[in-house]
């Protein structure tokens, strides 16, 4: 973490020296000097900027697909015919993983005590754990009690390995993969796997939402929204303040999975269509000896390889999950997202399949996420020299009204351009944090207090936020591309005692 702080620091040190030195040039030099460094601030806000202009293309004009908002009862599933759903969490069963997994599941069962006569026959709970001392807890919790639906339980044992030679948590789903395909759990009928992290939650209004639209369609593999505000008043600010800018993503998201293009795909909110999954599985290998990090991308990849765009869909079903604890584990989690994405990039290279894909279908789906990439990492250079410049010009290190001389600024289509930017960055923090704060268990008061903290420090959230970005780009580009898997810390305790050395 000391490395990515410092490049930090020596960027801000850059940035203010390069202004600080314009004091010594002559005035019409200086002009010329601020007018090129502005050029290049306004085109990475620019590509920001773009990036923004797809979340509320999709925000202004498609919101009625994003949600399903009518509400859906027991009585109405009874209409229909309703799938059989397999609830899958994977988890290495670390310290705290426990608690919120039973937080999940108590969601499922809530639910299922309505009619457990009618829910036990298309829903079933799997736990696939790495960790024989969580399995025993949960037989403990589970083994003598009858409950509403099935609660089914998977070790991974240590020894197992994929034909592929694949590790970290890919491994532990082709565990899953593998058993279902012998049989395990089948039923006849279409069926569903939707997959949890150890922390979702699905209340029980939204997947009954789910339970219906899943009786209708005919996509093989679907996503929906995801919101951030379990344990939320235990996170720090600056945390929050990082997750504010997650849920506006999402409308980008429904643009992507009904496009059927999936330049981004979420691990958990994730239902994909049973036979679909294990004809694909998830033994992808690794990357020149290393394991590959982001699963879900490197999945939806392949899905896309073999089921073709049509395949995708949105479902549009919301699933609650919480931020991270510390800056440390946030900053770990995006860059192992990055890292991931990247290493998923390299593998379609050097696939013959993707290979023989038409031009500009390749482009798209090679750049378009590049681009997304470039527009994460891009935010902290563009905030820092941001920051920059505004104290250079308070501190009178560079001209201001004060002194009847103004910094040079853009020309006037330019300056609206970057107005119109700064707008929608706030506009989806805002829209973030309300969507966040909506479902915290918190009085009304506190959630207005609380967006406004959050629209205080999002500036600087923003930064940090982006350095994991940066950061992880820096690393592959230099060839540095070592990578390990560690769960983001579920509870604080876990948080405090996370051992990071370990992969």
């Amino acid at each position: 973490m000391t490395v990515p702080l410092l490049t930090l620091l020596a960027v801000t040190v850059a940035s203010g020296l390069t202004f600080y030195h314009t004091r010594h040039l002559a005035w019409p030099d200086r002009a010329l000097g601020l007018r090129l460094l502005l050029a290049v601030q306004a085109a990475g806000i620019s590509i920001v900027g773009v990036r923004l202009l797809s979340y509320f293309h999709s925000f202004m004009l498609h919101w009625q697909r994003y949600r399903l908002r009518a509400d859906v009862t027991t009585h109405d599933l009874k209409r229909v015919e309703v799938p059989y759903v397999r609830v899958h969490v994977t988890t290495r069963g670390l310290p705290g993983s426990a608690e919120v997994i039973l937080r999940g599941i108590r969601n499922i069962l809530q639910l299922a005590n309505e009619d457990p006569i009618f829910y036990a026959d298309f829903l079933t709970i799997e736990i696939c754990t790495e960790s024989q001392e969580q399995a025993e807890l949960f037989r403990g919790m589970f083994g003598n009690t009858v409950m509403p639906v099935p609660i089914r339980l998977l070790v991974v044992p240590e020894d197992y390995e994929t034909p592929k030679g694949t590790l970290k948590k890919a491994r532990s789903l082709h565990y899953m993969v593998e058993h279902r395909r012998a049989g395990w759990g089948r039923r006849p009928g279409k069926t569903y796997v939707l997959h949890f992290d150890e922390e979702s939650v699905i209340e029980p209004g939204e997947m009954r939402k789910l339970l219906r639209l899943l009786a209708t369609s005919d996509k093989k593999i679907l996503e929906g929204p995801i919101y951030y505000p379990l344990e939320y008043t235990g996170t720090s600010a600056l945390c929050r303040a990082m997750e504010a800018n997650r849920p506006i993503g999402c409308f980008e998201c429904r643009t992507v999975m009904e496009s059927g293009i999936p330049l981004h795909l979420h691990g958990s909110n994730l239902v994909v269509e049973e036979e679909f999954e294990n004809q694909i599985g998830w033994d992808f290998g690794t990357l020149d000896g290393q394991p590959f990090i982001a699963e879900d991308y490197v999945f939806g990849m392949l899905a896309f390889l073999n089921g073709g765009r049509q395949a995708f869909g949105w479902h549009g079903t919301v699933m609650l999950e919480q931020p991270p604890f510390s800056y440390r584990s946030a900053f770990k989690q995006r860059q192992r997202w990055i890292t991931g994405v990247l290493q998923g990039q390299q593998m379609l290279l050097r696939m013959e399949r993707f290979r023989c894909l038409p031009v500009w279908l390749r482009l798209r789906v090679l750049w378009g996420t590049r681009f997304r990439i470039l527009s994460f990492a891009m935010g902290a250079p563009v905030g820092v020299l941001f920051f920059g410049y505004l104290v250079l010009v308070a501190s009178g290190a560079l001209p201001s009204g004060l002194t009847g001389r103004v910094a040079p600024p853009l020309p006037i289509p330019m300056m609206a351009w970057l107005s119109l930017v700064g707008f929608m960055w706030l506009a989806a923090v805002f829209i973030g944090a309300w969507l966040n704060v909506a479902h915290a268990r918190v009085p009304l008061l506190t959630r207005l207090a609380e967006i406004g903290k959050v629209m205080t420090i999002a500036p600087v959230a923003g930064v940090f936020e982006s350095m994991a970005g940066l950061w992880a780009v820096m690393c592959w580009t230099c060839g540095q591309r070592h990578v390990s898997w560690q769960p983001t810390p579920k509870t604080k305790d876990a948080d405090q005692n996370m051992n990071w050395s370990q992969g």
